[in-house]
């Protein structure tokens, strides 16, 4: 079941389990897209690897509650505030598993992703960020969620440095967190790591 929603202005899609019921808590997977799908009617959410994943009805994803929000602005920092309040919104849900509430963000998202982690480190429990980065200074506030971080190593939109740095940083910290670099990849690492079925696994474990 797919529902559309809107929550302060920002418009976001609802994937429900196939047997979803009423006062069941599900892992809740709440996904951030990149710069690509932008938009204010989700037909830029067409061509969209995790949504076609989850579309065919068979990855380990489909045991979980998946948000997907869409920025309509340049960047998920246009709306940033909403954005936070959307998060807490479905934190609050009566579907939401909070032991099991995790992020996940490409690209552009995986920059907010990071953001929204470093503001609302005590809601989330995995992180699964695809060619993204940010404040790796600031580590040490999002130290307790566990990480898989991933990055092509030819990317000359989003450089794999910033994978690292934020790796390297959050391993200073003790955090629980894994760097895959894939050699032979450039800017769209995001349908390796989601067609591998043990990211997903992971995700809403």
């Amino acid at each position: 079941m797919i529902k559309k929603c809107e929550f302060n202005g920002i418009q976001y899609l609802v994937y429900y389990p196939k047997d979803f019921k009423e006062g069941k808590k599900y892992p809740v997977v709440f996904h951030l897209h990149g710069a690509g799908s932008r938009g204010r009617d989700f037909k830029e959410f067409a061509g969209s690897t995790i949504l076609a994943i989850l579309d065919k009805g068979d990855s380990p994803l489909s045991e979980a509650v998946c948000i997907f929000p869409q920025c309509s602005g340049d960047t998920w920092f246009s709306d940033f505030s909403n954005l936070l309040e959307l998060v807490k919104y479905i934190y609050n849900s009566e579907f939401t598993d909070k032991k099991r509430f995790n992020i996940s963000g490409i690209s552009m998202g995986g920059y907010a992703s990071y953001q929204v982690l470093m503001c609302l480190p005590e809601l989330f429990n995995k992180a699964l960020i695809c060619c993204g980065g940010g404040m790796y200074w600031n580590s040490g506030r999002i130290k307790n969620i566990k990480f898989r971080i991933f990055h092509g190593e030819q990317d000359v939109a989003v450089y794999p440095e910033e994978a690292r740095r934020m790796y390297a940083r959050l391993k200073e910290t003790e955090a629980d967190v894994e760097l895959t670099i894939y050699k032979d990849c450039d800017h769209n690492c995001w349908d390796k790591t989601y067609t591998n079925y043990d990211n997903l696994r992971w995700l809403i474990s």
